[in-house]
C-alpha cells in the first residue's frame, strides 16, 4: 500500500480553479497535476460549497408596514400584478409599480 500524500490549500486551489476553466476536462486537469479525478471532484465540491457559505450576502433589517388601501388602475378598472417566477426566487407586485425599485429588485435577483 502506498504513503498518503498530503496536498497543500493552495495547490487544491489551482487544480479547481483549473477544473473551472472553460473547456477544461476533470480528467486532463487532475491528470495534469498527478491526482486521481475523483480526488479532484472532491476537492471542488468542498472548496466551492466552502466559498458558497462565505458569499452569502448578509440579512438586511425589513420592516412590515400595514398594506395600504389599493388603488384601482383607472383606464382598466382593474387592480394590475406583476408575478416572476425564478429559480430560487418570486416576485408578486400588485397595484401602482415604482419602476426605479422594481428595477433594483430584479438587478439584485439576477446577481445571485
Amino acid at each position: 500500500m502506498g504513503t498518503r500524500r498530503t496536498h497543500s490549500l493552495e495547490f487544491k486551489q489551482r487544480a479547481v480553479e483549473a477544473s473551472d476553466q472553460p473547456g477544461a476536462s476533470i480528467a486532463g486537469v487532475a491528470m495534469a497535476h498527478g491526482i486521481n479525478a475523483n480526488q479532484l471532484h472532491k476537492w471542488r465540491r468542498q472548496l466551492l460549497a466552502a466559498v458558497a457559505v462565505v458569499a452569502q450576502p448578509p440579512m438586511l433589517p425589513v420592516t412590515i408596514t400595514p398594506e395600504p388601501a389599493s388603488m384601482p388602475d383607472a383606464a382598466s378598472g382593474q387592480e394590475g400584478s406583476i408575478d416572476i417566477q425564478f429559480s430560487r426566487a418570486r416576485v408578486l407586485v400588485r397595484g401602482r409599480v415604482d419602476l426605479d425599485i422594481l428595477q433594483t429588485v430584479l438587478a439584485t435577483l439576477r446577481q445571485r
